[in-house]
């Protein structure tokens, strides 16, 4: 009887680290986990950790000037928004930074 709670205690880890790693898993869902923001004489480095690799593009726009990294699937997180907080005001080449997350829902 011992050797069947522990064989079905083994399934049930083994079911979860399962759902863990698939494409239904909490675990494959886009996570930003660290950023570092680097200013430097001739430009500034902005760095993203993810626990996924990142589908992105990024774009100019004008009126104002502005640079756009547009990542696909990432859920705005604390670690995100804490972003706008390590520019530094003293920074040479970064004015401001701002995160957003798109809403595919129409407004109204």
């Amino acid at each position: 009887m011992h050797n069947s709670h522990r064989r079905l205690l083994l399934q049930a880890i083994a079911a979860s680290w399962m759902l863990s790693v698939s494409k239904i898993g909490f675990a494959t869902s886009v996570h930003i986990v660290a950023i570092r923001v680097w200013p430097a004489s001739t430009y500034t480095r902005i760095t993203l950790e993810s626990n996924l690799p990142l589908k992105y593009r990024q774009f100019t726009l004008s009126k104002p000037d502005r640079i756009v990294v547009d990542i696909e699937d990432v859920h705005l997180n604390e670690v995100l928004r804490e972003m706008t907080r390590q520019v530094q005001a003293t920074d040479p080449h970064l004015k401001q930074v701002r995160v957003g997350q798109f809403n595919k829902k129409p407004c109204g």
